[in-house]
């Protein structure tokens, strides 16, 4: 028997066909576009996500060799809060508003007025931010209210897969929890925030428990046989944490990807007072995960590659990676990049700050400077923010010993030196990188019956590859430079330059 797992992420998605042992039988990936209508704004094309996961399916169980009918359940797993509203019949009305997209500001203000920060942070667990999906539902209503009118559904990535595969509107509470109208306690919607907003409910999906089974394929357009149960997914950073093993006491990982998402598992729901860390649903069933997002960090390793790495995007015709050139650039650099530090908010700050003005920032740009400093640059300023979040989960009583890293990032060697010399914690990577759809294919298979456990098949499935060991004599330079960072980032807001500045653009 096997598994199939269908991962939608921001840049992509890809198909992995397991066995029950979580081997990779085989995969297939497409990369997608998205739009930028302004430089703020990024949108995606729903109608595409169908299109490259089909195309991806199709080539994944060509490559396996395997009958198609041995496939037993498939789970989604997906980019959060990004979303899109469709009819009755599931076809988009609009591109799709990715987790990214700033345009919300207004209606971050409204809410902000309107409910408050501490009911939202006490209900749902996030903070007011255009990083979540109501936020995003109540832009439609207001800017576009011919659509909201028309819209039957408003879904998420993998909601908008489940319909084509089952025509069913499911989504499950890991995702909803990321919406910004879901009670994390009492694992429903709340009507109290949606009245207050004037959202109407009845355009969300219903949520189940990630691990359910949905029903067998409806949908003609794939290679799945018909009879290959759909189970509910999770969002990608809770599939992931489930991929790694987070799912006791004390487990913590990173994953970056287009950011960097900080997953602790909680027993129970547990809230920051300062609100810079948000509370979500777990993919465990009955748990919950503390969770700090960066929004762009690979994206900015990512931006560099397309804007100045003419040189590696080169070799990379020749059939080189060119993350693995870049990487290897900036390990010729010197620790704090040859005197340059990089702050990646390239489309305003996630967690712990929550500022949706603020802009990337680039400080001690010199003529001899060379591109690897800028790579350079770009792997510690990563890992500077996420050592300002892993300060906050020690406020809050969660002390890691280790941290497990996952994603695309989690490939380079030195990148995970990086993250371990600046935070002063031993760092892991497991021999599965694919952690997210490994977790994605643990819920497929607990759907079909096959894991009763998924805590404890995620502990059997999960195992470590490779440590690397924080550096007393780098930690210690690492320590200043991370402050330098921190302090140059809270005066320019203190002074709010990024209002100032955003202000002058807007004229």
């Amino acid at each position: 028997m096997f598994v199939a797992a269908l991962d939608l992420g921001t840049t992509g998605c890809r198909t992995f066909i397991f066995d029950l042992a979580g081997t990779i039988i085989a995969s297939d990936y497409q990369e997608w576009q998205s739009f930028y209508p302004s430089p703020s704004f990024v949108e995606q094309d729903a109608n595409i996500w169908w299109h490259s996961i089909k195309t991806t399916i199709d080539r994944a169980i060509k490559k396996s060799g395997i009958d198609k009918t041995e496939i037993v359940s498939l789970s989604v797993t997906n980019q959060r809060e990004t979303i899109v509203p469709v009819d009755i019949d599931g076809n988009p009305l609009y591109n799709a508003l990715v987790w990214q997209d700033r345009r919300t500001v207004d209606q971050v203000e409204f809410i902000k007025s309107k409910i408050g920060i501490n009911k939202i942070y006490e209900t749902t667990g996030l903070t007011i931010d255009p990083y979540f999906s109501a936020t995003k539902i109540l832009w439609f209503k207001d800017e576009k209210p011919e659509i909201y009118q028309k819209t039957h559904k408003f879904l998420l990535v993998s909601d908008f897969i489940i319909h084509k595969l089952t025509g069913k509107f499911i989504t499950d509470y890991s995702n909803a929890s990321r919406t910004m109208l879901f009670d994390i306690k009492n694992l429903k919607y709340s009507e109290e925030i949606a009245s207050e907003i004037e959202i109407d409910l009845d355009k969300m999906p219903d949520a189940l428990e990630s691990g359910v089974d949905i029903g067998e394929i409806v949908s003609e357009e794939t290679l799945f046989d018909k009879k290959t149960l759909v189970v509910t997914g999770a969002g990608d950073q809770q599939s992931a944490a489930l991929g790694v093993g987070v799912v006791s006491s004390g487990k913590i990982k990173c994953t970056t990807g287009t950011g960097s998402f900080i997953l602790a598992y909680l027993s129970q729901p547990k809230f920051d007072p300062e609100k810079r860390v948000l509370c979500s649903c777990h993919a465990v069933p009955g748990t919950w995960v503390q969770e700090a997002s960066i929004f762009t960090t690979g994206a900015v390793l990512r931006w560099f590659r397309d804007q100045i790495g003419n040189a590696e995007c080169v070799a990379a015709q020749e059939g080189q990676d060119p993350y693995d050139l870049m990487t290897a650039e900036a390990e010729k650099s010197s620790i704090g990049a040859n005197g340059l530090l990089l702050i990646p908010h390239f489309v305003g700050s996630g967690a712990p700050h929550w500022n949706p003005l603020a802009r990337g920032i680039i400080f001690g740009l010199a003529l001899g400077h060379e591109r690897k400093d800028l790579y350079r640059a770009v792997l510690e300023g990563t890992a500077y923010e996420i050592r300002k979040n892993i300060e906050v989960f020690k406020e809050l009583g969660i002390e890691p010993k280790e941290l497990m890293l996952t994603g695309g990032g989690s490939r380079s060697d030195f990148w995970n030196q990086i993250y371990a010399d600046v935070l002063g914690i031993t760092c892991v990577r497991n021999v599965i990188e694919e952690s997210t759809s490994l977790g994605a294919a643990i819920l497929a298979a607990s759907g079909a019956g096959i894991f009763p456990d998924i805590a404890k098949a995620a502990e059997s499935l999960c195992k470590i590859d490779k440590k690397w060991i924080s550096n007393d004599e780098r930690h210690a330079l690492y320590e200043k430079i991370y402050h330098f960072s921190y302090e140059m980032y809270e005066y320019i807001k203190s002074k709010n330059l990024y209002q100032e500045f955003n202000d002058i653009i807007l004229k």
